[in-house]
């Protein structure tokens, strides 16, 4: 009888070509369609999730680009898609440096200098794009509209990656949550966490929805989830003890933490606990969840799980090393690691396809965008 470990390769390989390239044969690349990807995470639930979406069964090259065709790149902070357009931050010598792609052809609109210590990727929302950068005193927000500074925000070092929902951008730092409204370029709230001694580190990008923030506090002096007012900032629940590995997740019913060693699930009203699930094989942690009650999956770094969100009981398992957060479009999961992207089927886990030598940046409304190497690369759907 083969083995457990024998099982997860076959259903990792699988039975679907693996591309060099994105370009399928015979394929001719359709234009790309945008789609809402104007964050990490997708949308103000972190779901990773466009249930509505679909991921086609062929891609092929579109167009590539230069992530700066005109010096050295340095480092990638990430870029996101927000409708027909791809924002992405890099850092080349000496400086920081915004570009705003078109998607149709990935030709550069504009660019922008910024700090060259970016903290965290883009954030896009209500017509804004927020760049977040450590500074001597600590952290800034900085706004920009098409292509031109409309707004700062100081606020505390060890920033967390801000989350936009409507026109606001909540985030936190090394002592407090806080609110900033994008529009009229002002701090709503700031909730401090922690002892003057200490404060309580939001170290990672919280959750929203249309009534609360979801943060993890991860001080020794002050430790657990707290659920906030999205309009005041008061404390509606909190969950004492937990500390957080990854970014919450709000998703249907739940709020889901990933801890150390396993996955803690949460009614998202009252702060009960539903379920947890340990990690396989006692690894450390999982990803951040991804997907919604029609599905949902998880990633330890080694293998991609499906996992009721009813009960938290893992299903079909992939083994794909050094996977990062997957994503969840209609019935397909995009996961990818540094030496390839994949599709897999929701249902069953069985590979769609597989593009080599790319690592996923953000889906696409028919199809993936992604980066090789010093490009960015629209794979679309096969027109033929």
């Amino acid at each position: 009888m083969p083995s457990r470990r024998d099982l997860l390769a076959t259903i990792g390989a699988g039975a679907a070509l693996g591309l060099a390239g994105c370009a399928s044969r015979d394929c001719t690349p359709a234009a790309p369609v945008g789609t809402d990807w104007p964050q990490p995470g997708g949308d103000p639930g972190n779901t990773a999730a466009l249930p509505d979406g679909s991921v086609p069964a062929r891609v092929g090259d579109r167009w590539r680009t230069p992530i700066v065709p005109d010096t050295d790149l340095l480092a990638f902070a990430g870029a996101v898609v927000d409708g027909d357009r791809i924002v992405g931050l890099s850092r080349i010598p000496e400086t920081g440096l915004y570009t705003e792609y078109v998607l149709r052809d990935g030709s550069t609109a504009t660019r922008a200098t910024v700090p060259e210590r970016i903290a965290a990727p883009p954030v896009s929302g209500s017509g804004f794009d927020a760049v977040t950068a450590a500074t001597a005193d600590g952290s800034e927000l900085r706004l920009f509209a098409d292509g031109t500074e409309s707004g700062r925000y100081a606020f505390g070092s060890a920033p967390a990656t801000p989350r936009a929902a409507g026109s606001t951008l909540f985030g936190g730092d090394a002592d407090a949550a806080f609110a900033y409204e994008v529009t009229d370029d002002r701090e709503r709230w700031r909730r401090a966490f922690g002892d003057p001694q200490e404060g309580g580190a939001v170290s990672f990008s919280p959750a929203v929805d249309d009534r609360r923030v979801y943060v993890t506090v991860t001080s020794s002096s002050d430790r657990g989830i707290h659920a906030l007012d999205r309009a005041t900032g008061e404390i509606d629940w909190a969950v004492p003890g937990p500390r957080a590995t990854r970014a919450p997740v709000r998703t249907g019913s739940l709020l889901l933490v990933p801890v150390r060693h396993e996955l803690l699930a949460f009614d998202a009203e009252t702060g009960e606990r539903r379920w947890s699930t340990p990690t396989p094989a006692d690894r450390r942690t999982f990803r951040s969840p991804a997907g919604t009650d029609a599905g949902l999956v998880v990633a330890d770094g080694a293998v991609i799980h499906q996992i009721d969100p009813e009960t938290g009981d893992l299903g079909w398992s992939v083994e794909f090393d050094g996977v990062g957060r997957p994503a969840v479009v209609g019935d397909t999961v995009l996961a990818s690691n540094d030496a390839a992207t994949r599709a897999l089927a929701l249902g069953d886990g069985s590979e769609r396809w597989r593009i080599d030598d790319v690592s996923l940046i953000a889906p696409l409304g028919n199809g993936v965008l992604v980066r090789r190497d010093d490009e960015l690369v629209a794979c679309t759907t096969c027109e033929n």
